[in-house]
């Protein structure tokens, strides 16, 4: 067989999606033209290739030896043509997609988009949940250009490193508090507490740090996401504990009041993962700048808080 590049870049975002139709959305072709691709790579590799499976689709074995070398050249071919080509960020039309976590997606989205609004108004900035784990394979197949959370511990083969840290507060009702009142840790313990509690790895640091401090907390409400914490606690009369950033963006418009936690639960990391083939890529160290910017922003507010 000779090399087809089209063919491969489909065999490899079918490989990474397991699913056609994303595959498709993702190389912005037709879902009949990455089928009709496919038909094409099994004659010539002589195998089925990807199987259906009950969500998509599942590699073969033969797709599984072949996937590693094919994935490989494809990196080594765009790197070659992204040294060769001048980067000007006002004028790119390029799609950056970022893969964050709950509360990166809360704090830094609103900010990257106005970055990307004011400096590079052609491009697409594409930002997907991370799930409770990262696949190193999302960064090193080109799929996202870098991912924000928090990784315990790092992925290996990835460039990890901390941006900034935040604390936690607590968003109270104002019913349940007066306004001269100091919210104790008798109080805290008695209230009705909504916990945020996020899918898989994301639940565990709060979890733990109260229970290390032995600070206990009145569960009334379990809910996913930072952003249902907030009504949530004014609807019920309570309290959330929540990470310093998040309870100074919504606290106020939900008519709560932001106070510290009785007992110091310390500080948690955000931090960036990206692939070190990207480490000379002009595209990716102006995102890396971008990104560092809007961070060092990001530990200015944290001085301030």
């Amino acid at each position: 067989m000779t090399p087809d590049i089209s063919l491969l870049r489909v065999f490899h975002a079918v490989m990474e999606e397991r699913n056609v139709t994303a595959a498709a959305r993702r190389l912005g072709q037709s879902q009949s033209t990455v089928s009709a691709a496919l038909a094409r790579l099994r004659v010539a590799l002589g195998d089925e290739l990807f199987l259906r499976a009950r969500y998509g689709v599942e590699p073969t074995e033969k797709a599984f030896q072949i996937a590693p070398d094919i994935a490989a050249g494809l990196d080594r071919l765009e790197l070659a043509f992204r040294a060769a080509e001048p980067f000007d960020p006002a004028q790119s039309t390029r799609r950056f997609r970022l893969l964050l976590g709950p509360y990166a997606e809360v704090v830094l989205a609103p900010s990257l988009a106005a970055a990307f609004a004011r400096h590079a108004p052609k491009a697409e900035l594409e930002i997907a949940p991370i799930g409770p784990d990262l696949d190193p394979r999302s960064l090193a197949g080109q799929s996202f250009d870098l991912a924000i959370g928090r990784f315990s511990p790092p992925p290996e083969d990835l460039v990890v490193s901390e941006i900034f840290n935040d604390g936690f507060r607590c968003i109270v009702a104002p019913e349940a508090l007066a306004d001269d009142a100091i919210l104790d840790r008798d109080l805290y313990e008695r209230l009705p507490h909504v916990v945020v509690a996020p899918p898989g790895k994301w639940r565990t640091g709060l979890h733990k740090l109260t229970a290390d401090t032995g600070l206990r907390r009145n569960t009334a409400v379990l809910v996913s996401h930072f952003l249902t914490a907030a009504p949530t606690v004014a609807r019920v009369g309570g309290i959330a504990t929540v990470p310093a950033r998040i309870a100074a963006m919504i606290a106020e418009p939900y008519g709560l009041r932001d106070m510290p936690v009785p007992l110091n639960l310390g500080t948690f990391p955000t931090q960036v993962a990206w692939h070190p083939h990207n480490r000379s890529d002009a595209r990716h160290i102006w995102l890396r700048d971008l990104l560092n910017n809007i961070a060092l922003g990001e530990k200015e507010r944290g001085r301030d808080t």
